[in-house]
Parts: C-alpha cells; sequence; structure tokens
C-alpha cells in the first residue's frame, strides 16, 4: 500500500507524491557510484536576503565522470525562493571530490517560514539528492552570532585542548565585541582555561575567530567540563557553550585544521596568502582532501577569487601539514569568509579566512586653470597638482604633448618628475610666428604601472 504525502506550494497547487516514490536509482553496493551531501545543510535567511552551501560530491568505488546537477524548482507565486546551481556539471574523477556552489535567493515578499529543498545529480542512470533546509526570518536590528568549532571534544589528562570561537556579523553589525569565560574551579588538579583574543572587531558581514584553550594536569578526574564563551558588545550578548571531555586514555584518532592568519587586509589587485595548518591527534595518519568554498560568479578582476594548495596533504602520526590559501583581492573591493574544508573518511573539520579588500595605492594630477588665451609671443602657465591616495608614497615621472603640431607650434616646459604630494608649474610659450588657433596640452604622469593623464586648452590670438 502507497501512502501519499501532499505538498502544497504558494501558487496554491497540490501534489501528491507516493511515499514509496524516490528520484534514485541506485547501483549495487559493489557499483562505482557518488554521493551528495550539502554543507550546511540548514540555513537561516534573513527575508530579502542570500544563502549559500556546497554541495559536496564524492567518488565511490571508483565512479569517475560527468555529473549534472540540478536545482530546486521555484514555484511562480510572487516571493517564491528562487535557486541556482554553479556549476551546472561537475567533473567527478576516481576516488575524489568535487564541489558546487548552491544559492537560495529570498524577496521581502517571500514568506516568513522553513522550506525543504533538494540538488539532485545525474550521471547516466544513477541519481542522488542533496537535502537542504532553509528558514526564512525577519531581517533584524544589527547583531552578531557565536559558535564554537570543534564544540565538545575529548582531551587526554595531561594534554590540552583547543576549540575555534566564530563569531559572525548579521545585518550589517559593525563594532568590537569583547570576549570572556566563565571562572575556571580552584582546585590542584581541576582544569584551567582562557582564550586569546580576548576582544575582536567585526565588520559588516564579516567573520572573526578567537581560540579558547583548555588545560589539564595528569590529575585532572576524568569528567565533562563546560566552559561558557560569552560575546559582548554594548548591550547585546551572546554565548556558547563548550563541552571538554577528560579522559585517562587516548581517544580516537582525528586531526585539527587552523588558519595563520584567520584574517586578511588585501589591497585590491593583489594576493593574500593564509597558511592552513592540518594537525594529527592522538596518532591520526593518512591523506585529507582540501576544498575551499566556491568563488563569487563575476568576471575577473571585479570579484575577489581565491584557491587552495595543495588540494590534499598527508598526515603521519603526531605530524603536521600545511597547505595554502590564496586570495586575490577583486577590484570591487568589500568584505568576505572564505571556508576550508578537510575530510578524510569519515572525519571532516573546516576553518574559516575573513578577508577585507582595501582600495591600492595611487594618485591623481589636475591641471589649473582648465584654458587660458594669450596673444603671439607670450606665454601661459598652468598648475600642476599631484596627489598621492592610499597610502600611494612614489616618484612621478612628467612628461607633455602638444596638438596639434605645426611648424611654430607652442613650446612646453614642466619638471620631469614630481613627488607623490607636489605642487609644479607647466608653462606653455609661443612665439610671433606661432600659427593663431587652439592646442590642446596633455600632460602624462606615470609611476610604474600607473598611468594617468590631465588636459589643457591654449588659443592662440593674433
Amino acid at each position: 500500500m502507497k501512502v501519499f504525502f501532499l505538498f502544497i506550494l504558494l501558487t496554491g497547487l497540490v501534489f501528491a507524491v507516493p511515499s514509496g516514490s524516490s528520484t534514485s536509482v541506485t547501483p549495487p553496493a559493489s557499483s562505482a557510484d557518488f554521493t551528495m551531501s550539502a554543507h550546511p545543510n540548514m540555513l537561516t535567511i534573513p527575508q530579502g536576503s542570500a544563502g549559500k552551501s556546497i554541495i559536496l560530491l564524492t567518488s565511490v568505488n571508483g565512479f569517475q565522470g560527468n555529473v549534472t546537477l540540478s536545482p530546486p524548482v521555484s514555484c511562480l507565486a510572487i516571493g517564491c525562493p528562487q535557486y541556482t546551481i554553479r556549476p551546472t556539471v561537475v567533473q567527478l574523477a576516481a576516488n575524489q571530490n568535487a564541489t558546487a556552489g548552491f544559492t537560495i535567493y529570498t524577496f521581502s515578499q517571500t514568506p516568513l517560514a522553513t522550506y525543504n529543498v533538494a540538488v539532485t545529480g545525474t550521471s547516466g542512470s544513477i541519481s542522488h539528492s542533496a537535502p537542504v533546509t532553509f528558514t526564512v526570518v525577519a531581517p533584524g536590528a544589527p547583531d552578531f552570532t557565536i559558535s564554537a568549532n570543534p564544540s565538545s571534544q575529548t582531551v587526554v589528562a595531561g594534554n590540552t585542548g583547543k576549540s575555534q570561537i566564530i563569531l559572525t556579523s548579521i545585518n550589517s553589525f559593525n563594532g568590537t565585541v569583547k570576549l570572556t569565560t566563565s571562572p575556571a574551579p580552584l582546585c590542584v588538579s581541576c582544569p584551567s582555561w582562557g582564550i586569546s583574543p580576548s576582544s575582536v572587531d567585526l565588520s559588516p558581514g564579516g567573520t572573526a575567530a578567537s581560540i579558547l584553550t583548555f588545560y589539564t594536569t595528569t590529575g585532572t578526574p576524568p569528567t565533562n567540563w563546560v566552559v561558557t564563551v560569552t560575546g559582548t558588545s554594548g548591550s547585546i550578548s551572546h554565548s556558547v557553550d563548550v563541552t571538554f571531555t577528560v579522559v585517562s586514555s587516548a581517544p580516537a584518532p582525528d586531526f585539527t585544521m587552523t588558519a595563520n592568519p584567520s584574517s586578511l587586509n588585501i589591497p585590491a589587485g593583489t594576493t593574500g596568502k593564509s597558511t592552513i595548518v592540518l594537525t594529527s591527534l592522538n596518532g591520526f595518519s593518512g591523506t585529507v582532501n582540501l576544498y575551499a568554498s566556491p568563488s563569487p560568479l563575476c568576471p575577473s578582476p571585479a570579484c575577489s577569487t581565491w584557491s587552495i594548495d595543495p588540494t590534499s596533504v598527508n598526515l603521519v602520526p603526531n605530524g603536521t601539514a600545511t597547505a595554502t590559501l590564496s586570495i586575490f583581492g577583486g577590484t570591487q573591493g568589500g568584505y568576505g569568509n572564505v571556508t576550508v574544508y578537510g575530510s578524510s573518511g569519515s572525519l571532516s573539520h573546516s576553518v574559516i579566512v575573513s578577508f577585507k579588500i582595501s582600495p591600492s595605492p595611487d594618485f591623481t594630477i589636475t591641471l589649473s586653470p582648465s584654458s587660458q588665451t594669450v596673444r603671439k609671443g607670450s606665454t601661459a602657465t598652468f598648475t600642476i597638482r599631484v596627489t598621492g591616495t592610499n597610502g600611494f608614497n612614489n616618484t612621478i615621472d612628467i612628461t607633455a604633448t602638444i596638438a596639434p603640431v605645426t611648424r611654430h607650434s607652442p613650446a612646453t616646459s614642466l619638471p620631469s618628475s614630481v613627488g607623490p604630494y607636489s605642487t609644479s608649474t607647466l608653462t606653455v610659450s609661443t612665439a610671433r610666428n606661432t600659427q593663431s588657433g587652439t592646442y590642446t596640452i596633455t600632460v602624462t604622469a606615470t609611476s610604474g604601472s600607473l598611468t594617468h593623464t590631465a588636459t589643457v586648452t591654449v588659443t592662440v590670438a593674433s
């Protein structure tokens, strides 16, 4: 007997789907196959904003080939969420991972509700899906969230545990957040803890991180210890609990991921780098596959882009390995966050690197006045002003050209080079036999790869 579930869309149409129906055609367990999952698979999106998730595809039993990705079908009513997946086709190598970016767009008319959707991947007769649940909430006042990664861990007595405390700006929150912890117990063998840094600066839409360190001694009793980390900015305060389980014997092998630095300030048009450090825990050894959240889908060099190299590292027991996250600062500037994921078998961890794009050093050049009229045999002078911007502090070479060129064109005189914050003079001299008419003088200023021009006109009267 089949049971039917009713799905009512915003259009008011009712669809019945058999509970036994499936969009997946699963080959035998020993056959080549692939899996799909969403990271994160649960999102909270303010009304009128967009949410993003990474779709992770993993080859199983040597599967290789192209997988076509399809986003959920949007309803046609006003305010219905819209969905995109980029790229729509991914090439999956044998026993490797591939990713795509799934974006959910909401609007001011989107109903406040929880939505269950899925991205479908198809290759030949094989089809799988990655479910995503998102909740549309009303936009609120500037605020921030606080979370811990990991939020719980096991520490062998005598060792140290660490948790990354992650703060994220929401609704354009901008300010300093002070971090404090619940007090440690006062006994000889009790653990202690601390957080560093004790305050972080959050930019609108940005993310910042601090490290909570948990210290034990060989005599620390095996039990659960809960540390509360509180972030406060003005009247806004949020907390997160981190649980450390102290044991007398070593837990299962694992690894950690950190970023150094965890935030970057990158001049536009240049590349910033962060070192991703992976550390073996409890004798972990093996290959860790690395991938980063997708770059924005807009033309370079306007948007910032990033990549991770290498895409996999080998960890030896209790050793470390590194990879480099390179972020190119797009010319449109702004803020951003990159999540680097590491997976090995059933183990998966991530670390966030935040970045801010600052304008590149540059300069401006102006001429004043913009035009003059002189009689034949006279001279005209113009003021050249050069001003450095965004910390520019180099020497600038300047030249002048005149058009049209005649047999007795006016002559120009100006310094060959000037400083980044200077005022100088352009002199235009005419002779008695200079042809009457209007001449355009173009002053070109060059410093390295930067070039700017300014023009004036001189009218020679009889």
